[in-house]
């Protein structure tokens, strides 16, 4: 094509025909600029085609974690639930019906200090390298930025849950007689001394001392329990957003 036209101008300059030349040569610059907008065009689209693959390569990163997370979540989130009924029944149980082995199951309950541990290398990548701006939908990409914000704040409940454990109840628990090396670890059939650790469970159960301790401790918890749903609920939303993008785009 652009032969065709240099023909044409050359044999309209020869033949001194100006207005017929310039036609062309407007003609030509037309075609060149076709030329260049359609290959503008080309890449564009194909760096558009590039950032959804790259995109479609994040969300299912970050969905991978995010359903790990959740896994995670719930299983430290089941641990918090299962401590506190272990409280409330140490306080509100008729506890002098029970076996010594049941006491100490009770014990063990409220002994639980598990947290959330959430694996955040994808998410930390992403958000660190300015990833996140791929990601097309804007409500999606707000929700991650500001999941971090809420997994912070629920850690600190669980963290001063942990703190005061170690600074009351746990030194309080080893200062008593509570069991023995030999009746956790034998065969059980120790009838005396099983005997003696149940009236020891009792008497530290029914204590001021511990009844003031998980008091304080029901208190930390209940943040926890607060908070626990809010985060549970945002990281569902999140997951949901993200598989519909994925799916959108297969």
């Amino acid at each position: 094509m652009i032969k065709l036209f240099n023909k044409i101008r050359n044999r309209a300059i020869n033949e001194n025909k100006l207005g017929k030349y310039l036609k062309y040569a407007i003609g030509e610059i037309i075609l060149v600029m076709v030329g260049i907008l359609l290959a503008l065009q080309v890449n564009t689209w194909n760096n558009n085609r590039e950032l959804k693959k790259e995109e479609q390569k994040i969300l299912k990163s970050l969905l991978n974690e995010f359903n790990e997370n959740l896994k995670r979540f719930d299983l430290a989130y089941d641990f918090h639930l299962k401590r506190k009924s272990g409280i409330h029944y140490s306080i509100f149980a008729d506890l002098n019906s029970l076996s010594t082995d049941s006491l100490i199951s009770v014990l063990n309950k409220v002994n639980r200090n598990y947290t959330f541990d959430p694996l955040q290398g994808i998410y930390n990548s992403v958000i660190n390298s300015g990833k996140i701006e791929i990601i097309s939908n804007d409500t999606l990409k707000s929700k991650i930025a500001r999941l971090q914000d809420l997994i912070r704040d629920y850690q600190e409940e669980e963290k001063g849950t942990q703190e005061h454990s170690r600074q009351n109840l746990y030194p309080y628990e080893i200062s008593q007689p509570l069991t023995s090396f030999r009746y956790r670890n034998g065969d059980g059939n120790y009838e005396d001394e099983a005997m003696e650790i149940k009236q020891n469970l009792l008497k530290f159960f029914k204590s001021q001392k511990y009844n003031n301790i998980v008091v304080q401790l029901n208190g930390w918890m209940s943040a926890i329990f607060e908070e626990g749903p809010v985060l549970r609920e945002e990281m569902v939303s999140i997951i949901n957003l993200l598989e519909e993008e994925i799916e959108k785009h297969n």
